[in-house]
Formats: C-alpha cells, structure tokens, sequence
C-alpha cells in the first residue's frame, strides 16, 4: 500500500487454502496452517492463520487500487512502461511507513471476516530532502460472523512533498507498559526481562517469493512485481518487497519463538527498501513483564550489509 484509502470490505472469508498459500509465501510450514488433524489437536481446535493474514483482505476490497482489472487503465507496463496515473497523483512520493495490529482472538479457518474502517490520526513533519511529510492513518477493524472483533489493524501511510528514494519515517507507536514482574511462563518456557533470540528471515531473497507474497496478499503494485515499471517510469533499480512480506516474515519468527496465539499486539515501522537478493536477520529482545503476565518485545530487523531495514514491538501473553 502506498496511499490512504479507506478500505471497503463486506466480505472477507477466512479458506484453508489460502491460509495455507499466504504462509507457504512467508516461509512457514508450520502445521498449524496446513494440517487439519495437527489443528484439531491444538488447543484453537483448528487451522490457524498467521499474525498478518488479514493483509489478504485486499482481495476482497473492491476498490482496492493496486489490483489490475481487465479492460481497464494500470499503472503498470503494458505496451508502454506506465500506462496510466499511479493511485494518489504522480508528485511526490508516498509509502507505507507503518502498520499495528492488536488481536482479540485467535483466527481460524472458517471465519468470515468483515472490516469496519475509520480514519485515524494524521500529522506532518518537515524533511531537508522531502518537504513536508504528511502521515495519514487508516484503522480497519475485523470482525467474525457473530461481530466480534478479531484483529484490528491500523496503517500508516506517508505522503512526501517532493520525490525521494526514502523518506524519513515517524516514530513507531510503543504500546503501554505497566508494574514488571521478573519472569513469565510463555508455553514449556520461562521467559525473562532480557531473554532475547536472534534469526534469519530469508537467506538470498528472490523475486519469485515477492510476486507469489503479491498473490497470497493480493497487493499487486507494479513497485513490487513490474521491473520494466519501477526502473522505466519510477525511476529505481529494480523491484522492491513489500514492507507486509517483512513483517509477515517477522511475525513468523515471533511465533516461532513465543508459540502460536500469544501475540496481543504487534508493530513494525519500515525504515529502508528490501531488495531482491537481500537477505534479513531479526534480534527480538523482551524488555518489560507486566504483572498481568504481559511480555513486551523490542524488534529490529537488518540486512546483510547490516542496515536497518526497520523496528517494532509486540506484546504476549503468558500463562497464568
């Protein structure tokens, strides 16, 4: 996503397949999203989606832009590098800066999502390359088939005055903290202020992983999927990944370590531009226990030239 919209979706179903389609692009086998029998075992009684899933709600948004539709103007290359204007004008540049997720209840196989979208707040900030930088927030809460929440997922777009390759980006949101316990039980482990891991995402990133991630989410952005548009009409080296595949990626590195359904929130800010042939390494540090059992994580995630590619939190919640 690259410029606020407010999203429109009546109808969102939760399918086995493509639960398992959106994991296999982040490169997660885990069982939980793929094996009916393992699922059933778990104590969610069914195939669970992964953290970001609802990213894939661009499919059922019918007004979402950064799909191509038949017979009609794209953005994209066809005969020409670009054969139309991209969504939100062509000056400056605008960018997905960040995007919070905080969820309810577990999502499983089944659901039938709607989203509730509002808009949030907006603000601007001054940058000696870019102008005035303009962040814009769209909140879309899920709901099931019974209007219970789900997930809520809050997106924050930002909009640059004049052209860059990357803009400054706002701080991420912290989530509260509260009175600290020294240690929580998170599964068969106990977890302390401190206790910290450090893992590969992806080794030697390829594009055919950016584009099968494009059809997994259904965020089809010629920047993410049309070489001949991003180097003859926008202008850079080559393809980028969305920021979503970094964070998905993150969120499955999360749940490797912590166990699946603990997260309560989940933040990441994008600083930099991931490119084909990157590869990307996490540190995730926990860094308060509240006495509600809550554990609070610091996220950073680098490339292999050690640069920051970006930062978050997340929030899980420990055994009682």
């Amino acid at each position: 996503m690259s410029a606020l919209q407010l999203p429109n979706v009546i109808r969102f179903p939760v399918e086995e397949g493509h639960v398992r389609v959106f994991a296999r692009a982040l490169g997660d086998e885990d069982p939980i999203y793929r094996d009916p029998a393992e699922a059933a075992r778990s104590p969610f009684g069914g195939i669970l989606a992964p953290p970001t899933f609802t990213e894939a709600a661009n499919h059922f948004d019918e007004d979402w832009p950064y799909r191509p539709r038949p017979q009609q103007s794209w953005f994209g290359s066809g005969a020409t590098p670009s054969g139309g204007p991209r969504p939100g004008g062509d000056t400056g540049t605008a960018m997905h800066a960040e995007t919070h997720f905080t969820y309810f209840k577990p999502l499983i196989v089944g659901a039938v999502l709607s989203g509730l979208s509002r808009y949030g707040r907006t603000w601007e900030k001054h940058g000696a390359r870019s102008g005035r930088l303009t962040f814009s927030e769209v909140v879309t809460t899920f709901v099931d088939q019974q209007g219970e929440p789900v997930v809520e997922c809050a997106t924050i777009a930002l909009r640059t005055e004049r052209t860059v390759d990357d803009a400054a980006a706002a701080v991420a949101t912290q989530p509260p903290s509260g009175p600290f316990v020294p240690v929580v039980r998170l599964g068969t482990r106990e977890w302390r202020v401190g206790a910290m891991t450090q893992t590969a995402l992806v080794e030697n990133l390829t594009r055919s992983q950016i584009v099968q991630y494009a059809g997994a989410s259904g965020d089809f952005s010629p920047q993410h999927t049309d070489e001949v548009y991003n180097v003859q009409a926008a202008g850079y080296p080559g393809i980028f990944a969305h920021g979503m595949l970094t964070m998905g990626m993150l969120g499955r590195a999360l749940k490797d370590w912590l166990g699946n359904g603990r997260l309560k929130t989940f933040g990441f800010q994008f600083r930099q531009q991931v490119w084909p042939g990157d590869s990307l390494y996490a540190v995730m540090e926990i860094t308060t226990i509240s006495d509600q059992r809550l554990a609070t994580l610091a996220l950073t995630v680098t490339n292999q030239c050690g640069k920051l590619v970006g930062k978050g939190y997340a929030t899980a919640l420990g055994d009682g």
